[in-house]
């Protein structure tokens, strides 16, 4: 289950990345308000997978668990404060297109962690 996880993070970080520079952006695409079903989707996939791993897997994966709380996180506040949530993304264009490239780089960055945290496991 470590493995699918961390091969949706590093499919969805490779999608963020290669819209972005093929100018489609999927980013943009997601960060508008008339799609968040998609986000919610898009994170609820990624805590039940997590919760997978974190709920059936002895020792604790603690690095997994933290992970599937930033998802919790997020979807909490978008859930909770959308107008705060979307008022935050007002960005100018060179702001969006560093968020792009940090987004990418971060999903794929849990991927690597959720690979790598078989090591860990205490």
């Amino acid at each position: 289950m470590i493995y699918i996880l961390s091969s949706l993070y590093f499919v969805y970080g490779f999608v963020l990345f290669y819209t972005y520079i093929k100018n489609y952006s999927l980013l943009r695409y997601l960060l508008k308000r008339k799609n968040i079903n998609v986000v919610l989707t898009i994170e609820f996939i990624f805590i039940i997978l997590g919760s997978i791993i974190v709920f059936s897997s002895q020792p604790f994966n603690w690095i997994v668990a933290l992970i599937m709380f930033t998802h919790i996180a997020g979807v909490f506040w978008l859930i909770s404060n959308p107008e705060n949530y979307y008022s935050k993304l007002n960005l100018n264009p060179t702001e969006i297109d560093s968020l792009e490239i940090a987004s990418a780089l971060i999903v794929i960055g849990y991927g690597v962690f959720v690979y790598s945290s078989k090591l860990f496991l205490i």
